[in-house]
């Protein structure tokens, strides 16, 4: 006899909105790794210093503005070294100066309160051993058509399948809104002003000719003051991404504070509308941005996972101070 498949959790067939929210650069431990019940920083801990130098105990930092490291292909896999997690100092050896701190209530309390009020999750593991690019490639296409940075040409296009193709086939709503402001640019150093219809690190959608070229499809991607007016409307989509600029995304070295209260806009506007009821929001960060974290990635290809990142889910439907310990999929299998 085969034994029945389990229920599905109470609610989940009202949930009709799915909104993602994908911020920058911080690992697990920086943020929620003395999260209690979560798999955080093991006691013991101390990170060698390849200057010689005494090792390094992961410390509580106070400052909300990080300087974090140096976050390629090759700073992960010298991060990982192997599965031993101690060569984050390594990996960053051009700026190591606060990558082993880490936050908690004290400067980021409203993502503590989300863990204690919905879901932390702590096995989600970015994509790919690599930074923002090929990491919101994967969001949108689970695959970065074998581009992982560390030295290649930025690509002009990219002609593999996304998701999005996959939402219209199947009659499914969505937008893609991006936050005007500056982002960083293709040129190291240098940033350039962010528009939801240009391909940047954050936003590749604009480098997809199938969308591109759509003029349904390329419409879907709109600045992002229309997601207030969606949430406030009740025209949420069925499926949402949100982009931040710079100064929103928490990527070193702007203020975590102020990504924070940039997200809790967010999420205020949806708890706030008509919407609320049928929605579930995924808060997750794109890379580790150099920030240490111990727990080795599952290795599943050539190219990932790569080091742990936080994620929340936030829903009426989540289940109270609930620790997630498994790995999922980006996007559930309810749209439509």
């Amino acid at each position: 006899m085969f034994a029945e498949a389990p229920a599905p959790p109470p609610g989940l067939e009202k949930i009709e909105h799915f909104v993602f929210i994908m911020q920058e650069n911080r690992s697990f431990d920086s943020y929620f790794g003395t999260y209690p019940g979560a798999e955080g920083i093991p006691p013991g801990v101390c990170v060698p210093n390849p200057a010689g130098g005494p090792c390094v105990t992961p410390y509580h930092d106070p400052n909300v503005v990080n300087q974090g490291g140096d976050h390629d292909w090759d700073n992960a896999l010298a991060s990982i070294d192997g599965g031993q997690m101690d060569g984050f100092i390594a990996g960053s050896a051009d700026k190591p100066g606060d990558v082993i701190g880490w936050h908690d209530f004290r400067e980021i309390p409203n993502y503590w309160s989300y863990a204690q009020l919905y879901v932390l999750q702590d096995r989600l593991f970015e994509s790919i051993t690599s930074y923002s690019l090929p990491a919101h490639l994967y969001m949108l296409a689970a695959q970065s058509g074998g581009y992982i940075g560390d030295g290649q040409a930025y690509p002009d296009s990219f002609t593999f399948p996304e998701i999005t193709e996959l939402l219209g086939t199947g009659k499914i709503d969505w937008k893609y809104y991006v936050n005007s402001g500056k982002t960083p640019g293709f040129s190291d150093g240098v940033d350039t002003d962010q528009d939801e219809k240009v391909f940047t690190h954050w936003n590749p959608l604009p480098a997809f000719p199938a969308v591109k070229n759509d003029p349904n499809q390329f419409g879907r991607l709109v600045n992002a003051n229309q997601f207030y007016t969606d949430a406030k409307n009740g025209t949420l989509p069925q499926v949402s991404w949100v982009i931040p600029n710079a100064t929103q995304s928490e990527h070193p070295p702007n203020s975590v504070r102020a990504g924070m209260s940039y997200v809790t806009g967010l999420v205020n506007a949806v708890m706030q509308g008509p919407n609320w009821n049928s929605s579930a929001i995924f808060i997750s960060w794109d890379d580790w941005g150099g920030f240490y974290d111990h727990v080795t990635p599952p290795k599943v290809d050539k190219y990932g996972l790569g080091i742990r990142v936080p994620g929340l889910v936030i829903s009426p439907y989540a289940r109270q101070g609930y620790v997630h310990h498994k790995t999922y999929r980006l996007i559930p299998s309810s749209p439509g």
